[in-house]
């Protein structure tokens, strides 16, 4: 089995959905630590954020004076990380399940790879159009398009230059539309678990759906930049 897999990727790049579609897949969320799982407009099917790692991002985040939306420096970032060590090391020793799920792993990823490096196996960072994700932004905060790109930019730079050792699997959210099952069976093979695309449409069917993803990079021609 896994010790732990990150999933992560910028908010509204489908970290969600690949996480439920993973755990339909027979990779377990844990039960150490309760999930944010209620299903809300901007995400019907459920988050599957667990909230004993969104509980260390966000206080990090906050003490480093920043937020998800508004990040601090990554040497900022670094500085406060260090004061969550023993809380990062604590998670990794308690965590029960295969994966945890939350896109501010993206800006503390150097932190969680020094205190859990025995314990990671695996980064998935989950990508999606930056004009999708800016259009989401929009529509469910009010965000700036300017300000949304710039922070799916600092996202996934955050990601790649916080990555040190850890093994990362890129998957793109924008494939799912086109074929779930394939992207999906590349996924698990690549961690390690062989299934082939029926076995994976008829355990995750139902569960992804193109009627979910409220924002596409083609309606980005309608704004004006």
């Amino acid at each position: 089995g896994f010790t732990m897999i990150a999933v992560t990727g910028m908010h509204r790049s489908g970290t969600s959905c690949f996480a439920g579609l993973l755990a339909r897949c027979g990779f377990s969320l844990g039960k150490a630590y309760p999930l944010l799982n209620e299903s809300r407009p901007d995400n019907e099917k459920g988050h599957f954020e667990n909230l004993g790692a969104v509980a260390i991002n966000e206080t990090i985040l906050r003490c480093a004076g920043g937020s998800w939306s508004s990040p601090p420096s990554p040497d900022r970032i670094a500085v406060t990380g260090r004061r969550f060590d023993e809380h990062m090391k604590q998670f990794s020793m308690t965590f029960d399940g295969d994966l945890f799920k939350d896109p501010r792993t993206c800006l503390t990823i150097a932190s969680w790879e020094k205190n859990c490096s025995d314990d990671l196996d695996y980064v998935v960072l989950c990508l999606r159009h930056p004009a999708s994700v800016a259009l989401s932004l929009q529509k469910r905060d009010n965000m700036e398009i300017e300000a949304g790109l710039a922070l799916w930019l600092r996202y996934n730079q955050s990601l790649l230059d916080g990555i040190c050792k850890t093994p990362l699997i890129v998957t793109d959210y924008d494939q799912l539309e086109f074929g779930f099952a394939s992207e999906l069976a590349r996924l698990t093979e690549t961690l390690g678990v062989r299934m082939s695309k029926r076995q994976i449409s008829r355990q995750a069917d139902n569960f992804y759906s193109k009627s979910l993803n409220h924002a596409r990079a083609e309606d980005i021609e309608a704004i004006k930049l």
